[in-house]
């Protein structure tokens, strides 16, 4: 301060004296330039250390040390920026691990903001919808997802203000898409602040339900008609005709036959419990499939011969790997099917193949063939194409799911290929790898 009025303290200052006046300006001047300097600069450290702290920038060099207000300032900005990174280190983290949640999700999320529009989609929602990534971030949902209804129920949830849960049908391919929409809200103030969506595809889950309900109401229909059958012919014997030995014997042939159609239609549905649910064990091994074939034509000769069916066989690929009983019950049902639906005089064919990657099977015949439209249900449980002419002829609607398990249970695949009125081709292959006979 003193320093301030050192000029005054001159012997003969006076106010006349120009050079005085000179001196004092200068003087001022220069405290002036020294004041500015004094203050300014630590003013505009601090002002860049709040820029970068405001910007997220960190910061290297501490600040000044002082023991003015300014030292006091400094170490409270300091407090502040330390407090700060903490926050935003776990802030951090936090956004790290909601990152790993949602891209570990299988379900699809989708998410808008306050203006409605789209601020993330999670990599399962994407690959649901089809979408790149970052594809469809910044867009209104109606834009994202024109053809679907899923643009207005967001929309909807926003306006109406409470969750929605869902389900509806997504197009090309179709599947069933089941949809909770949730609001977001400000924690402090309860502000809306957008929707959230989780998407999970139950298109699998409602097909198994469906199978589930035609099998029950399958063997339902299945058990019923053999058993009402039975009854009526025991109560028909219990009136009276016991008494008469030609209806007695005609009715007791029927129930036996009867009989003999539950019988195999449950251990057929056991047959296919075990395999679906992994309980068949595979005895795999090396054996002639010619022999087999030989063993089951010799079981069938007489069917043959009766319908004057003429059977053929090419036999390329005498050996097999695999569990043999379980090959005798798929080529028993698909030559039962073939002798079934081919008429008088016709022809069936039996052929092996083999290449160094597999083992190919086929039998091929000219019965009454397969529409084309029911060729991709073939293989279902209780599926037939004529129902009224398969019960006729005792088959139980099991057969060709039986034979699809027992070849995809040896990693191998079944395919059919059929006119109507010219005859079917069916074939299943199973990897091969060579190995020396025993």
């Amino acid at each position: 301060m003193l320093l301030l009025f050192l000029p005054f303290l001159f012997i003969g200052f006076t106010w006349k004296n120009p050079v005085y006046i000179l001196v004092v300006f200068l003087w001022f001047i220069v405290i002036g330039i020294a004041l500015l300097g004094w203050i300014g600069a630590p003013l505009k450290e601090l002002y860049d250390f709040m820029e970068n702290l405001r910007l997220g920038v960190p910061t290297r060099n501490r600040l000044s040390r002082r023991a003015d207000i300014y030292g006091q300032l400094a170490q409270g900005l300091e407090r502040i920026e330390r407090s700060h990174t903490s926050h935003l280190s776990t802030l951090h983290g936090r956004m790290e691990e909601i990152q790993a949640i949602l891209a570990s999700m299988s379900e699809g999320v989708v998410a808008t903001d306050i203006t409605g529009r789209i601020s993330l989609i999670n990599p399962a929602a994407a690959e649901l919808f089809h979408l790149k990534p970052g594809e469809g971030v910044g867009e209104f949902p109606y834009k994202v997802f024109p053809q679907s209804e899923l643009g207005e129920i967001f929309h909807q949830t926003y306006v109406k203000g409470y969750p929605v849960e869902k389900e509806i049908i997504w197009h090309n391919p179709e599947r069933v898409l089941n949809l909770h929409l949730a609001l977001i809200r400000d924690e402090v103030t309860e502000e809306l602040r957008g929707v959230v969506a989780v998407i999970g595809d139950i298109t699998k889950i409602r097909q198994l339900e469906s199978i589930r309900k035609d099998f029950v109401a399958n063997v339902s229909h299945e058990l019923k008609t053999p058993l009402t059958s039975i009854k009526g012919f025991i109560e028909t014997l219990l009136d009276g005709a016991l008494e008469d030995k030609e209806t007695e014997t005609k009715f007791l042939t029927i129930i036996n036959q009867e009989t003999d159609r539950l019988n195999n239609l449950i251990a057929d549905l056991l047959d296919i419990s075990k395999l679906e649910s992994g309980q068949t064990d595979l005895r795999k091994r090396l054996f002639h499939i010619d022999h087999l074939i030989n063993e089951i034509i010799l079981t069938v000769e007489g069917r043959l011969k009766d319908k004057q069916l003429n059977l053929t066989k090419d036999i390329q690929a005498a050996v097999v790997d695999g569990d043999e009983n379980l090959f005798r019950e798929v080529i028993i049902n698909l030559l039962d099917n073939a002798i079934k639906y081919t008429p008088e005089g016709g022809e069936i064919s039996i052929g092996t193949s083999q290449n160094p990657e597999r083992f190919e099977f086929f039998i091929q015949d000219t019965g009454i063939g397969i529409p084309e439209e029911s060729l991709p249900r073939l293989f279902e449980r209780f599926y037939r194409v004529d129902k009224g002419r398969s019960r006729e002829m005792g088959g139980t609607g099991l057969g060709l799911s039986i034979v699809k398990h027992i070849i995809e249970r040896h990693g191998g695949k079944v395919t059919v290929e059929s006119q109507l009125a010219k005859g079917s081709r069916f074939a299943f292959t199973i990897p091969f790898a060579p190995k020396e006979v025993e």
